[in-house]
């Protein structure tokens, strides 16, 4: 679970970066067409619910297969300065940009993106078609 405590439904969530899960995470899916990456918790077992991290508006990532745990941070600036190098970003639109660390024990990667959320679904949902929040679904962070 997120080491802060979630928004309930309806009110504005609190939560700030760095964020961290003591869960597995891997990349669930990119969509190309959309610039879309999500990351989804698929811990077996013991958990109710899933941890579904999206980022919209991709403009470059460095990923591993898996993290555990993982914290999502605010990147350095020598890593949003390699980020932005490498995804080719103007420097007219870089404060549009955000630069965001994937840190694990299991290896460390990175997402420019211009936005982010991150959901708690249930798991009885249909995790194929969690694109929409559910009224069950909690929002934990927006960015």
């Amino acid at each position: 679970m997120p080491t802060h405590s979630p928004a309930e439904e309806g009110q504005q969530s609190t939560a700030t970066l760095p964020i961290s899960f003591d869960r597995k995470f891997r990349p669930w899916r990119y969509a190309i067409g959309h610039s879309e990456l999500k990351l989804r918790s698929f811990d077996s077992g013991t958990e109710c619910d899933f941890i579904e991290v999206t980022f919209y508006g991709v403009v470059g990532m460095r990923l591993k297969t898996v993290y555990r745990p993982l914290t999502i941070a605010l990147a350095e600036p020598a890593e949003t300065d390699e980020m932005l190098k490498f995804s080719e970003v103007r420097e007219s639109q870089s404060s549009r940009v955000h630069c965001l660390a994937l840190k694990s024990d299991s290896g460390d990667g990175l997402v420019a993106c211009l936005s982010y959320s991150i959901w708690s679904h249930p798991r009885e949902t249909d995790e194929e078609s969690s694109d929409v929040p559910r009224r069950e679904s909690v929002l934990i962070l927006r960015g």
